[in-house]
C-alpha cells in the first residue's frame, strides 16, 4: 500500500470540470496537477516542535516556484494566525504570507465573537497569553478558572497554566448550572485531539480531553451527553474556510492522522493523502471505510512526482 493509491482512486473532485486537471492541455504528470490547491497539516507533516521535517522546505519552495496554491491547515488553537506563521517561518518553511495559514484558533476566534455579539457569557480554557493572542482584549471574555458562570466554554489550550485547577473549577461551574437550570454550558473547541502522538512513539493528552473528563465527572448528577462544537479538524468549519479561501473544492489534504486530517477532509468532500513519515512513522493504518485515504505516501515528494498517479488520473 505504501507509495500507491489506497484502495483505488474514486472519481470524486478530480473528475469535476472545474478541477485543475480539466484545464491542463496535456495529461497530468504529477499528482499535484490533479488539484487546484494543496492543504498541508503542520505538526507531523511539515514540522515537529519547531524543526522542519525532511522534504517540507523543498516541496513548499517548489510549489512557490510553480505558483500552485497551498494552505497550512492546523489544529493549533493557542495562537493567532500571525503567531503560527512566524513559528513556521522560524522553522525555515518558505510560506509566502499569513493568508496561507488556516488555523483552528482563527476559526474559533470568529465563532467566539459571534457568541459574544449574541450576548452570551463566554469563558476560555487556556492561558491568558494564548487568549490575548487569539481573541485580543475583550471585556466580555474571561478565564474559565475564575468565572462564576458562563454560557459558553471555549477550549483553546492545555498548556501554560494550571490545567488541573482550571478543570476542577469548570467541573463545579457545570455542576451548579446543571442543578440550577437543568442545562449545561455549550463547549466550542479549536483542537479536537483527545490524545495525539509525540516523539518516539509516545502519546500525550490533548486539550479536548476535558470533554470526557466533564462527562465522567457529571455522570452522577444525571448530566446529558456533552456536545462539543469542533472548529478545527475533523470539524467541517476549518475545511469550509479552506474551500472559501482557495475559491474551489478541488483540494488535496495532506496529513498524518486518520482521525483528524483524513476523516475530516473526506467528510467535507476533499480528497486526502496520508503521509507515513514524521510523527506517523510506523506506517500502520488503523482506518475504517470513513477514514481510508485516497493516497498513501511515504514522503512529501511523491506529491510532485508521478508515483501516485493511476490510469484514471492519467
Amino acid at each position: 500500500m505504501i507509495g500507491s493509491p489506497a484502495g483505488g482512486l474514486s472519481s470524486g473532485k478530480c473528475g469535476a470540470p472545474h478541477c485543475r486537471r480539466a484545464k491542463l492541455k496535456r495529461p497530468p504528470q504529477i499528482l499535484a496537477d490533479c488539484y487546484d490547491a494543496i492543504l498541508f497539516d503542520a505538526i507531523g507533516v511539515l514540522i515537529i516542535d519547531d524543526e522542519s521535517l525532511p522534504g517540507a522546505v523543498d516541496i513548499l519552495e517548489r510549489l512557490n516556484i510553480s505558483g500552485q496554491p497551498y494552505y497550512i491547515v492546523t489544529n493549533i488553537s493557542s495562537g493567532s494566525d500571525e503567531t503560527i506563521f512566524a513559528r513556521l517561518r522560524g522553522a525555515g518553511l518558505p510560506i509566502p504570507g499569513v493568508d496561507r495559514i488556516v488555523s483552528a484558533g482563527g476559526i474559533v476566534r470568529h465563532r467566539v465573537l459571534e457568541e459574544v455579539a449574541a450576548g452570551r457569557l463566554v469563558s476560555y480554557l487556556g492561558s491568558a497569553r494564548a487568549a490575548d493572542d487569539v481573541f485580543g482584549k475583550h471585556p466580555n471574555l474571561h478565564s474559565a478558572d475564575t468565572a462564576d458562570t458562563f454560557d459558553t466554554l471555549v477550549v483553546i489550550d492545555d498548556e501554560g497554566f494550571d490545567f488541573k485547577r482550571s478543570v476542577d473549577h469548570i467541573l463545579s461551574t457545570f455542576q451548579r448550572r446543571l442543578i440550577n437550570t437543568g442545562e449545561m454550558p455549550r463547549i466550542i473547541a479549536g483542537n479536537a485531539d483527545i490524545i495525539y502522538p509525540s516523539r518516539n512513539g509516545s502519546l500525550a493528552f490533548g486539550p479536548a480531553i476535558i470533554g470526557p473528563m466533564l462527562q465522567a465527572g457529571l455522570a452522577p448528577f444525571g448530566a446529558p451527553p456533552i456536545c462539543v462544537e469542533v472548529m478545527g479538524k475533523p470539524g467541517r468549519a476549518i475545511f469550509e474556510e479552506c474551500i472559501a479561501r482557495a475559491g474551489t473544492d478541488c483540494l488535496l489534504m495532506v496529513g498524518d492522522q486518520i482521525d483528524t486530517d483524513i476523516k475530516g477532509a473526506k467528510a467535507a468532500g476533499v480528497d486526502t493523502l496520508l503521509v507515513t513519515a514524521g510523527l506517523n512513522n510506523s506506517g500502520e493504518l488503523r482506518q475504517d471505510e470513513n477514514g481510508a485515504p485516497d493516497y498513501v505516501a511515504k514522503n512529501l515528494g511523491q506529491i510532485l512526482d508521478s508515483s501516485l498517479l493511476t490510469t484514471f488520473c492519467r
